[in-house]
């Protein structure tokens, strides 16, 4: 159960990160998909240089899992996909992703996730975000 939820965040930021892929190849921004982020962003107080670092890192990884992970064919169901207008969820499993893709996926996004914690937040927010995943925790194990 510890690996479950170990991963699960992981798994999650993996969906949301991989979903759009490239601005040239995504569907336009679901609205409604962006409030969390949002939210999260005005907790934490960022300002608009880190938001606009945090798309631009996110950005760079999407685009090169979509040219450097997926093969062919999985990048034209992934466009198919886009185009029908599926959820990143259902998208990334219709994509029938090997062991060794989803291990350089989940490589990619970790790394991702370091360089905007070394590189765009500040000491304060990264305590912050600290204290709202132990506040998680503890909502799940109460």
């Amino acid at each position: 159960m510890k690996k479950v939820a170990i991963l699960l965040p992981g798994a999650i930021a993996l969906m949301m990160a991989v979903s759009p892929m490239l601005a040239a190849h995504a569907r336009p921004i679901n609205r409604l998909a962006q409030v969390p982020k949002q939210e999260y962003a005005n907790k934490l107080g960022l300002t608009d240089a880190q938001k606009q670092s945090m798309k631009s890192i996110r950005e760079a990884v999407q685009k090169d899992i979509y040219t450097n992970v997926l093969n062919d064919g999985q990048r034209a169901q992934y466009d198919a996909a886009v185009q029908r207008g599926e959820k990143p969820g259902k998208m990334m499993r219709s994509l029938n992703l090997s062991d060794a893709q989803k291990t350089q996926i989940r490589d990619k996004m970790r790394s991702a996730q370091q360089k905007i914690n070394q590189e765009v937040l500040t000491q304060a927010q990264r305590d912050q975000i600290q204290q709202m995943r132990q506040q998680r925790r503890n909502r799940r194990g109460a």
